[in-house]
């Protein structure tokens, strides 16, 4: 058999196999492939290197062509529109340096031989890619950081460290910049990427001295502390935490400098007088109450004090939930508010929510309050000896009509039945005075003038403060929240007043994409008080004081110490139903879009609504003359709707030329209403309420009278609408953080101004220097001067007015009948050309940090000029029911100077202390009337061009009458002899013994004149913070110097004519010299005459110093803490007006009237307070 063979024969040749050729053919083309493909590789890797900005795209293909040898191929519409390409490659493959580029663009990429092939993507989602970043952040002594903020530089993704300072999220980036920063401390930047990530970090950061970099809020945003050119003060929750006020104003004062907070009562809830630079408001009615803006937020809040009810809305506000407040001082800062700017603008910031695990906290406190001092009161005895006295020393020069002149009695027995024969009355022939009480003098065992009754020990009780709080903060980069509760219940020293508040807030923050954000909060309380009656104007008087009015002819002859009397005297005051009801609701929804990088938009509407309801009862025995209870009631209701868009614009050229834009407009509309009406004469004190019906006709010889009620009423109810409309804008540049400007400017439309005056324009301008970042200044400095700025600013702001029609005037209801029906009248003459008041505002100032940021100093001098301000001009004669009109009339200016400072004293050893100081001086000047003239105002105070306000005008005393030819005397035609009218010289009548009042003008009469103002010339406040350990102590001080004020008490309390009442008492009769012809040093003058307090001799320069507060804290030991399963737990005991050092003839100088300095001793008594209270974090 013959074998097959696959071999072929040639001539004697082996030839190669079929299978073995086929095989090198495929072998020669596989190689020729492998060849190409690696051209095609090495081609496409060949490296290239180029630095290209800004140019078009087509200039980036052409020089990567001239490098690689390939062609592109593209189309031309789709890749001419990038024009502003830039490309940095330094010996890279070609295809490395495409991936790089084109996904960018929107493009991509393929080879073919020799050729790339460019063309547009079609969008898709890309898959996402995250990475696990992780780490714990420490500081220099390796403790765990709590709170950091940890950032995405570049993007608004960021999270924070939880208590143990780890923090851990995934991130949808494969690689970037993380930012470290926490107050305190100084900012770290970390690079990661998708390798780098798998590891823990561990981050330690460095204490930072310097404050420069902290982000302060102002108007409408936020701004570096290194780039601000405006006067701002801020005080943060942390120096205001663990201080149970039932008002933010209340923790505010003595922190702030240049900004002067009065507590003029201490009932709970009580408002207070708030001056920013001075004060230039005149108080008239329907115009500005002097007091600053508040804004929450950033919105406007509804502020508002009502006379009638006591609301005071600031007190809404719980002080637990704010984070920090800020004082915009000078024009630069407020201006951008405009026409509600001119007295100054408190910006509230609220708590928000933080990126992180949730974090509880729950702060509780009881508080003990009391009087600071009981009033020694002299009585009894003492009154008894006292009216003896008066009446056995009593020698009153009286008309003789048988000469026809003035006689001064000798001797006792001269008065005999002649003018006051008080004597003569004293034994019961006389014809003047009360038989009762001259019953209760001849009766030597009457009760009552044996013993001394207190009776503030009666009307005061020791009261107690409940204060507690939870709050819960939160969230993730998508989603956080702050929600917190609050209730706050104290007892007023005074029997019978009270302040409840429940208040709930919710702040979210929704971040639905990197760009588009949404912030909505909703704020909501209920108040609930107890006879207070307050309000920034100083008025601070209570019914229950009639209470301590008790006249000895006509008390029970049961002794006090029998507890019947007293127990009356609590069931009157008891008796006494004021109750006002308070709701708040304020919701704001936000929202911003970021439209391009660094360019966003945003817009807000807000509801700010109010009602307060009063309920009140006084029982008929209050009524001195007619005995008949009155039953009120008054429901208000404050509606503010607001809506604001705003268009914000900030970029960097190169860290070097740095611009913040802004464009803003606001429309604000408020309504107010108001429903008031009265009962008298209800059937018995024990009915509240009354419902007047009318008694039945009786017929009287057969004619039927008229129907009468049996109770009084009235009613009245009140609605007004006010509108605003607002453009306004900012432009802020600095090059290096070095040399800084910026300008602002609002144009307001106002619905209560007349035709023609509605709109008004508010510009402002600052420039700023940081001189210490000069080269040349570091060299003259040296290290001793860490940073230092000049800035100065000129602004114009104004004030709009609290009635919405002072300029179209009302028509008002006349008491008078015609034709038997109620005539209507015109309030006022309509005032069409009533304009805004206008405030032109300078400000120069100086900061520096010294010594390693050891030493924080700020220097302000400024000088505010008021003009057009509201005033009621009389008019000449009489023009029908008006007596005056409304016009722009008056001016007034403030100058001052401001300085703060803050030293660590001790930093790094074991004790910490830091030291703040704050101190304003205020040049007040009246300067110009609608007259040119001084004024007199209503209240009586005086308004002296080229003087403070509020002036005290008294009569210049010297001495005492020593006889009657030294007492003046006027002549009538007839040549008969008078004395000079007392009344014309405030009953100060011209009588031996009797004040000599100087004549000054040389007019032969006796003369008044400016003797100072109730206002401060310099105020401020010292805080103390000290560390040990756990330990940690807060001291505040606060001090006024150079108010000059009378001490009212001493003039209605003491009268030798008359009983008055519970201020009587308040005088210690035992310091009284009376002029009696003998006493070489009397201090008041002969018996029969009263002791005025309308003459120089009754001014007092008073200075006061007050230890408002102090604070000692403890920290438990985080070992503790933890184990008991909290993050932390803190005690605290507090104590408020511990002591105050003063040189005032009265109480505590504090609470007397700002605006009058006159102290009638009818204000409610700021209490002290002990707090007891936990924290706890968990």
């Amino acid at each position: 058999m013959k074998k097959k063979s696959n071999q072929t024969r040639a001539g004697g040749r082996i030839l190669v196999p079929k299978w073995m050729m086929k095989m090198k053919v495929v072998f020669i083309l596989l190689v020729c492939s492998l060849v190409q493909v690696q051209a095609a590789v090495s081609a496409r890797q060949s490296k290239v290197s180029v630095e290209l900005k800004n140019v078009t795209l087509e200039k980036v293909f052409q020089e990567l062509e001239r490098q690689t040898g390939y062609s592109f191929l593209y189309n031309h519409r789709e890749v001419v529109t990038w024009k502003n390409v830039s490309i940095s490659a330094e010996n890279q493959g070609l295809e490395a340096v495409l991936k790089d580029l084109l996904p960018r663009l929107g493009m991509s990429f393929s080879f073919d031989d020799n050729l790339v092939i460019i063309k547009a993507t079609s969008y898709q989602e890309p898959e996402k890619k995250f990475v696990r970043v992780k780490g714990f952040v420490y500081d220099a002594a390796k403790q765990p950081l709590p709170g950091v903020t940890v950032r995405v530089v570049g993007t608004t993704i960021g999270t924070a460290t939880n208590e143990k300072g780890w923090f851990a999220w995934d991130l949808p980036l494969l690689k970037g910049t993380l930012e470290f920063s926490s107050v305190g401390f100084k900012k770290r930047r970390v690079e990661f990427s998708e390798k780098t990530a798998r590891d823990t970090l561990h981050i330690t950061l460095t204490e930072d001295v310097s404050d420069l970099d902290e982000v302060v809020v102002r108007a409408y945003g936020t701004q570096n502390k290194r780039e601000m050119v405006s006067a701002i003060s801020t005080v943060t929750a942390e120096e205001m935490k663990e201080l149970p006020a039932a008002s933010i104003a209340d923790m505010l004062q003595g922190r702030l400098a240049g900004v002067n907070i009065v507590q003029q009562s201490g009932a709970p809830g009580s408002a207070a007088v708030i001056a920013v630079r001075g004060f230039n408001s005149l108080l008239v009615d329907g115009a500005s109450d002097g007091q600053p803006l508040w804004v929450v937020d950033g919105v406007p809040m509804y502020s508002f004090v009502s006379p009638v009810t006591g609301t005071n809305t600031l007190a809404d506000l719980d002080p637990s939930m704010i984070e920090s407040v800020q004082v915009l001082k000078d024009a630069a800062a407020a201006s951008i508010y405009g026409s509600r700017a001119g007295n100054g603008v408190i910006l509230v910031t609220t708590k928000k929510g933080k990126v992180g695990e949730a974090k509880f906290s729950a702060n509780a406190s009881y508080s003990i309050s009391q009087l600071m001092e009981y009033p020694e009161q002299t009585g009894g005895r003492m009154e008894r000896w006292l009216e003896l006295k008066f009446r056995r020393n009593i020698k009153n020069n009286y008309y003789d009509w048988a000469t026809g002149k003035y006689h001064v009695p000798t001797s006792y027995e001269d008065v005999y039945n002649n003018g006051n024969g008080i004597y003569d009355q004293f034994w019961g022939n006389g014809y003047w005075g009360s038989p009762s009480l001259i019953h209760s003098l001849q009766d030597s065992l009457d009760p009552y003038y044996n013993n001394s009754t207190n009776w503030w020990k009666y009307a005061f009780r020791r009261s107690k403060v409940v204060n507690a709080n939870v709050q819960a903060v939160g969230g993730t980069e998508r989603f956080r929240y702050m929600v917190g509760l609050g209730y706050y219940d104290e007892q007023g020293i005074m029997i019978n007043s009270g302040y409840k508040r429940a208040n709930l807030i919710s702040n979210l923050t929704a971040q639905f994409t990197p760009k588009l954000r949404m912030d909505t909060r909703v704020y909501l309380s209920y108040v609930d008080r107890t006879m207070n009656r307050s309000s920034s104007s100083g008025s601070s008087k209570h019914t229950r004081y009639e209470g301590l009015s008790v006249n000895p002819s006509q008390q029970l002859t049961v002794l006090p110490a029998t507890k019947e009397l007293e127990a009356e005297w609590k069931k009157s005051v008891l008796g006494i139903k004021d109750r006002t009801d308070d709701y708040r609701a304020m919701v704001t929804a936000f929202l911003e879009y970021e439209l391009l990088k660094g360019l966003t938009f945003s817009a807000s509407g807000n509801i700010d609504y109010s009602q307060s309801n009063l309920n009140k009862y006084t029982p008929g025995v209050f009524d001195e003359y007619h005995h008949e209870s009155k039953s009120e009631g008054n429901i208000g209701r404050q509606v503010m709707l607001s809506s604001e868009e705003l268009l914000h614009y900030n970029t960097s050229v190169n860290d070097v030329h740095n611009i913040d834009v802004l464009l803003g407009i606001n429309t604000n509309k408020e309504q107010a209403f108001s429903m008031y009406g009265y009962g008298l004469r209800g059937v018995s004190d024990d009915v509240y309420y009354y419902n007047p019906q009318k008694v039945p006709p009786v017929v009287n010889h057969g004619t039927p009278e008229f129907p009468e009620y049996a109770a009084t009423r009235y009613y009245s109810s009140d609605f007004t609408e006010k509108r605003m409309v607002s453009y306004f804008g900012r432009l802020g540049y600095n090059y290096k953080q070095r040399y800084l400007l910026e300008f602002t400017f609002r144009r307001d439309g106002s619905s209560t101004f007349g035709e023609g005056n509605r709109w008004a324009n508010f510009p402002s301008v600052a420039v700023g220097w940081s001189f210490s970042e000069e080269p040349f200044i570091k060299r003259f400095t040296g290290s001793w001067l860490n940073w230092g700025k000049i800035r100065g600013s000129y602004g114009k702001s104004g004030q709009t007015f609290t009635s919405a029609y002072l300029a179209h005037g009302l028509m008002n209801i006349m008491d008078r009948n015609f034709f038997g029906k109620t005539g209507v009248t015109t309030d006022k003459p309509v005032s069409p050309y009533l304009t805004w008041e206008k405030t032109n505002q300078y400000d120069l100032g100086l900061d520096m940090d010294m010594f390693n940021y050891r030493l924080n100093m700020k220097l302000d001098y400024y000088y505010k000029y008021t003009s057009s301000l509201i005033y009621d001009i009389p008019i000449p004669g009489s023009l029908y029911t008006f007596g005056a009109q409304v016009e722009n009339a008056m001016e007034i200016s403030n100058e001052g100077l401001e300085l703060e400072l803050q030293a660590d004293i001790l930093r790094e050893s074991a004790v910490s202390w830091r030291m703040k100081f704050n101190m304003a001086r205020n040049w007040n000047r009246f300067e110009k009337s609608y007259s040119g003239k001084d004024v007199v105002d209503g209240d009586g105070t005086l308004l002296v061009v080229g003087r403070p306000l509020n002036g005290l005008y008294v009569w210049a005393h010297r001495g005492y009458y020593n006889s009657d030819a030294e007492v003046p005397r006027l002549y009538k035609i007839d040549g008969q002899e008078i004395y000079f009218n007392g009344v014309a010289t405030d009953g100060i009548s011209g009588a031996v013994g009797n004040y000599r009042l100087l004549d000054l003008d040389g007019d032969g009469n006796p003369d008044s004149y400016y003797a100072g103002s109730p206002l401060p010339l310099a105020h401020g406040g010292w805080v103390n913070e000290l560390m040990w350990k756990n330990f940690d102590l807060n001291v505040l001080v606060n001090f006024t110097i150079g108010r000059k004020m009378i001490n009212n008490r001493m003039g209605l309390g003491f009268s030798t004519q008359s009983e008055n009442g519970h201020l009587t008492k308040l005088f210690d009769y035992r310091k009284l010299r009376p002029w009696d012809g003998v006493n070489k040093n009397p201090n008041a003058p002969a018996w029969g005459n009263s002791l005025s307090m309308n003459t120089d001799s009754a001014i007092e320069k008073v200075h006061h110093l007050a230890l408002k507060q102090i604070t000692l804290g403890y920290n438990l030991p985080d070992r503790i803490s933890k184990k008991a399963g909290f993050s932390g737990v803190r005690f605290f005991l507090t104590a408020e007006n511990l002591f105050y050092l003063s040189n005032y003839s009265g109480g505590n100088p504090e609470v007397v009237n700002i605006y009058t300095g006159r102290d009638n001793g009818d204000t409610y008594p700021l209490p002290r307070k002990y707090t007891l209270g936990l924290t706890l974090n968990f």
